[in-house]
């Protein structure tokens, strides 16, 4: 019995590591955007760098329950009476540590910083964004409309 119910744990781990956010895609948005309105500029990219994007704390926290959970599950295996308690209580520290870590990880992503220049007022705006798969990196010269308002920003060359 004990050993379905690992089995079951690290199935699940798995899954839920698997569906870690990505937001690298322009096909897909947020709850919160649907119904916002957005400030859109037109523009050209004058300066453009790669950043890392760290993982969101859902991707962290995902990665420590999953962690917890495999942990105390080969833990619960171990010994009996007080020896299972402590070898449990351990494993899942262990596992809820290295879960954080792989989340962490799972969860990086490569962006860019990108500042525009409005082609009205000659502002300049800045903006960090994922590489978004249908797009790739974003060079300097490129023309385009930066789109924000209400926490979120994008850049958007012309034709998307």
């Amino acid at each position: 019995m004990k050993k379905n119910t690992f089995i079951a744990l690290v199935v699940a781990g798995v899954l839920g590591l698997s569906s870690c956010s990505d937001m690298t895609s322009l096909n897909s948005t947020s709850a919160s955007s649907v119904g916002t309105v957005a400030v859109v500029v037109p523009g050209t990219v004058v300066s453009a760098r790669t950043v890392e994007v760290e993982a969101s704390s859902a991707d962290k926290n995902l990665g420590t329950a999953v962690g917890a959970a495999l942990g105390a599950g080969s833990g619960s295996l171990l010994g009996r009476g007080k020896g299972q308690i402590v070898s449990t209580v351990g494993f899942g520290i262990v596992g809820a540590l290295a879960g954080r870590s792989v989340g962490a990880a799972v969860g990086k992503t490569k962006g860019q910083e990108l500042v525009i220049r409005s082609d009205k007022d000659r502002q300049q705006y800045r903006v960090i964004q994922p590489i978004y798969s249908q797009i790739g990196a974003i060079p300097v010269g490129t023309h385009g409309n930066l789109q924000y308002g209400n926490g979120n920003s994008k850049f958007l060359p012309d034709g998307f």
